[in-house]
């Protein structure tokens, strides 16, 4: 099998989702293509791929391989460069992108979102779930700026990302309070006081609702004092996220601010520690490529095969 390592297109974002050491073990069988300059944010050379037995390529022939892996979802441009009926692996979150579900079906293309493979238990495999909870809790506290041990912060939620965030707090000794249901539906009750106020609630998203009843509406943020700080761990769609002024932000520009409060929920928290993660990723990743290369895809284990969608024969994700 052709194996296509793609380089991450986003601005600031130096990922890669497989590293050399990872890739020996299918060097020997199948022909790996990594596109020029992949793993130069993460500090790895072209030459250390080579090294490993990939073909250093550029991006046209990395993406007309059978099997295209990265961690972001690509752009329409990099959809069209996919052959029709290739494999693609990547982060996809396909019911809050109609957009990329459109051009995938268009081309035909087999996806396998990362984030739907899980184990027996319902766990992702490929997920760096707890770590975007710390990254994102440390950001908040920098945006803050003042001493962590005197802030106040609540956190809505009790998930894994929460636990990670949760983590984080403490371990700066700020003082922490979780925020469950019961909680959400008097929200202005909570936040007088808070310093930091944590979205780590994971709520399915729903095309076919405009607009989600907010927990945290518009008018509360006169309840914060300015400087105040609104992380948002999950970066739902405008206008479907329980902070009703809250919209997913990027590298590029990680926050702004509205009515003197900071504002930030970045799409990929992770990114934010592009080595650490971009070796956890490589980890995870490198069993399920080589299964598919090896077994293919329609042999390869029922954690890849249940997440796999069918994009190529017209299926619609809803």
């Amino acid at each position: 099998m052709r194996i296509g390592i793609a380089a991450e297109n986003r601005p600031l974002e130096k990922r890669v989702i497989l590293h050399p050491e990872e890739l020996k073990s299918l060097t020997h069988r199948h022909q790996v293509l990594v596109e020029e300059g992949a793993g130069l944010g993460v500090g790895i050379l072209d030459a250390e791929y080579s090294v490993a037995g990939c073909i250093i390529a550029p991006k046209e022939k990395v993406y007309g391989a059978d099997l295209v892996v990265r961690i972001k979802e690509p752009v329409a441009e990099e959809v069209r460069l996919l052959k029709p009926g290739a494999i693609l692996m990547s982060m996809m979150h396909l019911r809050c992108a109609p957009g990329l579900e459109k051009n995938l079906v268009r081309q035909k293309i087999i996806a396998v979102p990362l984030e739907n493979i899980k184990d027996p238990l319902g766990r992702r495999i490929v997920e760096a779930v707890q770590q975007t909870g710390s990254i994102g809790m440390d950001y908040a506290f920098k945006l803050w700026g003042k001493d962590p041990s005197r802030a106040k912060v609540k956190i809505m939620g009790y998930g894994n990302v929460a636990q990670g965030a949760i983590r984080t707090a403490v371990e700066k000794l700020a003082s922490v309070e979780i925020l469950n249901r019961r909680h959400f539906s008097r929200m202005d009750r909570h936040i007088p006081g808070t310093d930091i106020l944590v979205d780590a609630v994971n709520r399915p998203y729903r095309r076919n609702v405009a607009k989600e009843t907010p927990f945290m509406t518009a008018g509360m943020l006169k309840l914060m004092k300015p400087g105040s700080v609104l992380l948002d761990l999950v970066a739902n769609p405008e206008y479907h996220a329980p902070i009703e002024t809250m919209k997913p932000t990027h590298m590029k520009d990680p926050y702004y601010i509205l009515d003197g409060i900071y504002h930030t929920a970045l799409w990929g928290w992770p990114a934010m520690d592009a080595i650490n993660v971009s070796k956890r990723y490589s980890l995870q990743m490198a069993p399920l490529v080589r299964a598919i290369a090896d077994k293919g895809l329609d042999k390869a284990p029922l954690s890849i095969r249940n997440a796999v969608v069918r994009l190529d024969s017209g299926e619609r994700v809803i």
